[in-house]
């Protein structure tokens, strides 16, 4: 049995669509998703990260209108889940939570529990097998511990290179194809 930590921004969550939306809308800019290419990009931008949290969190309280990342995307999380444990691992600010929670059961996304850590770059440090997630901070981490992390392709991650530990999927059915492998291994 995999113990799998899924994240939600990015992975099931298309959050990013709907920031843009918001931050075009307040700032009569013209922001494209592939502008996004690096993690911090709203630094590129001349904001604060609490400036860019301030929209994230608009975003979360109009959870309703974020698209999933994957058409079929309970289905897909559901074989992933066939696989082990699998708990929904999120560093997002806890005052969203709620709304993260009504996201996911609108979505029908099956999980065994939902995780808060306070940073990203922590989560490598978690008793999980597999990471997929798309955020850059948990290269290092999940390399030095010897972690399977799925970095799942975004434009702000396809600076990283893959490696033993490390491998780019673009899908949750790539993800789920992996992990076939991998478990055929043990």
């Amino acid at each position: 049995m995999l113990r799998i930590a899924l994240d939600v921004d990015g992975v099931l969550a298309d959050t990013m669509r709907l920031w843009i939306r918001l931050w075009n809308r307040e700032k009569s800019q013209k922001l494209s998703y592939e502008d996004l290419a690096e993690w911090d990009f709203w630094k590129k931008l001349g904001i604060s990260s609490d400036e860019f949290m301030r929209i994230m969190n608009k975003a979360w309280r109009m959870w309703r209108e974020i698209p999933p990342t994957e058409p079929n995307l309970a289905e897909k999380v559901s074989k992933i889940k066939s696989f082990g444990k699998l708990d929904i691992l999120t560093a997002r600010p806890r005052e969203t939570e709620k709304y993260t929670l009504r996201w996911l059961e609108a979505h029908r996304i099956p999980f065994d529990e939902y995780v808060w850590i306070e940073s990203s770059r922590l989560k490598p440090n978690l008793s999980y097998d597999v990471f997929i997630d798309d955020s850059p901070r948990l290269v290092e981490g999940c390399i030095l511990q010897r972690k399977l992390l799925l970095l799942y392709d975004r434009p702000w991650n396809r600076g990283i290179r893959e490696d033993r530990y490390v491998r780019r999927v673009k899908s949750l059915d790539e993800a789920y194809n992996i992990l076939v492998r991998l478990v055929q291994r043990i």
